[in-house]
């Protein structure tokens, strides 16, 4: 039988790209060199007890990341209209490669600023906590989670824990909707207090917000290399009806692929049958638990509100605000070196503002209020961002504006949203996302870790546990879960 591969990997994200040097390199976390990406996985281990696996990694993007992209047409530099930090600095597979590759971070206080829209002050971190009760309220609570009914069948969300159980007051609740269900990609309304708790008791990466000294996709570029990665590859099907082979065929061509195995690292929203838009037929059907499971999980939606200043309006060390009583809830600043890469201008006026450029504000929004502005016209979007930015920095800041747009995740077809969030009553639906299919289908991304971790270590973390479990199998170990 003819194999192109002996794996195929769906998906070169961070988990399908980790999971192909996972089980093509003996040293995954090390960077690989430029002179032997083009041997990648068919060169041999220099480790008697290390067999390199052929993979094949496909993706329906122009370019390996998945989620992590970023936009050339707001700054001199390439701006992350995906994640933008790394959460945590132990236990961390993202960390120890960024090292390996030689890339600098910066540690950061997280928010290091809170404007109280009610008060018209920007405080720092340290003085909203010492000044204002209600501040410090909303992190105990959320550091102690207290009263939170136990176990998925008496689930319930952020919004009623808070009003039925602790009876926080409408002040406290504001600040846990723009703080935490902002960072956890949902609205207390949809936030399952089940799996908030599981993602505290299993995070293990510490505490520490760090900010790279470059965009991220170059780290996505750096984990593609060695790596056979098949850009621009929309996927139609995938059938495993036979043993060990696994044929994956490409929409709008005869294009196929046939290997032993297949991880799937896709966003959860392909494998729900009823998504037409990027839905992947899977020859059988995937098992009912397996398809309950990825519809009880849920992806939140996320934006992104960028605009350019050609002349810098606030304070040096400004990194992170937090916003109370205002119409976005967050925002921050953030610089790179300046980009090779052409800036996508469509003309020399856009191409003038670009290059005029200094300074950039990232607005983040996410749940209900990121699908709200999705409805909104941009423009107005856009003013209502400004005039909050003139309340808070005490200028008019509409005339040093150069650039501005917003990457709104719900309207992104491959993924439709931006990461999964601690779903109301999952129960064990991470647990069935993550288990193997046949023992030829196996899975992997953020969506599938069950320690609720949607963070770019999560995703790679799922990408090495269906690294292992695709070895297993194939060299006659291990068997199904589902």
């Amino acid at each position: 039988m003819s194999y192109d591969a002996d794996v195929v990997i769906l998906g070169a994200g961070f988990a399908g790209l980790h999971a192909a040097r996972c089980l093509s390199m003996e040293h995954p976390e090390r960077r690989t060199a430029p002179r032997a990406a083009a041997a990648s996985s068919t060169t041999t281990s220099s480790s008697s007890s290390f067999a390199p696996v052929r993979c094949v990694v496909v993706d329906a993007c122009g370019e390996p990341g998945g989620r992590v992209r970023v936009e050339r047409d707001v700054a001199p530099w390439d701006v992350n209209s995906g994640p933008e930090f790394i959460h945590g600095d132990e236990n961390s597979v993202l960390k120890r490669f960024i090292d390996a590759c030689g890339f600098a971070t910066r540690e950061r206080e997280w928010p290091d600023r809170y404007y109280l829209g009610l008060e018209d002050a920007l405080l720092s971190a340290d003085d909203a906590e010492e000044t204002n009760a209600d501040v410090r309220e909303v992190h105990r609570l959320f550091d102690e989670l207290p009263d939170v009914p136990g176990g998925d069948a008496n689930d319930v969300t952020a919004l009623e824990w808070l009003t039925s159980s602790v009876r926080a007051s409408e002040r406290v609740i504001s600040l846990a909707e723009n703080i935490y269900a902002n960072d956890f990609c949902a609205s207390l309304g949809k936030l399952g207090m089940h799996e908030v708790i599981e993602e505290k008791k299993r995070w293990v990466y510490g505490e520490k917000y760090l900010v790279l000294d470059r965009p991220l996709r170059e780290v996505a570029l750096e984990l593609a290399r060695g790596v056979d990665v098949r850009t621009n590859w929309d996927i139609a099907s995938v059938d495993y009806s036979q043993p060990d082979r696994v044929v994956v065929t490409r929409k709008g061509s005869n294009d196929k692929i046939v290997a032993k195995k297949c991880v799937v690292a896709l966003p959860i929203t392909a494998l729900r049958s009823r998504n037409r838009a990027n839905s992947v037929k899977f020859i059988p059907r995937l098992p009912e638990a397996k398809i309950n499971a990825a519809e009880t999980i849920q992806m939140g939606n996320a934006a992104k509100v960028f605009i350019g200043f050609r002349e810098i309006v606030w304070p040096d060390d400004l990194f992170d605000v937090v916003c109370t009583d205002c119409f976005l809830p967050e925002f921050w600043i953030t610089t790179y070196p300046k980009s090779s890469h052409p800036r996508q201008a469509k003309n020399a006026e856009e191409a003038q503002a670009i290059a005029d450029t200094k300074g950039l504000v990232t607005f983040f929004v996410a749940g209900d209020l990121a699908n709200k502005i999705s409805k909104m016209k941009e423009s107005d979007v856009i003013a209502k961002a400004i005039e909050q930015l003139d309340r808070i920095f005490k200028t008019s800041c509409k005339e040093r504006v150069t650039t501005t747009k917003i990457v709104n995740w719900a309207n992104e077809r491959l993924t439709q949203g931006a990461y999964t969030h601690p779903s109301v009553h999952a129960g064990n639906s991470r647990t069935l996302l993550a288990a193997s299919v046949s023992n030829t289908l196996f899975f992997a991304g953020e969506a599938t870790h069950t320690g609720v971790n949607p963070c770019l270590q999560g995703a790679m973390e799922t990408g090495e546990r269906a690294a292992h479990q695709t070895r297993a199998a194939l060299f006659g170990v291990g068997s199904s879960k589902l």
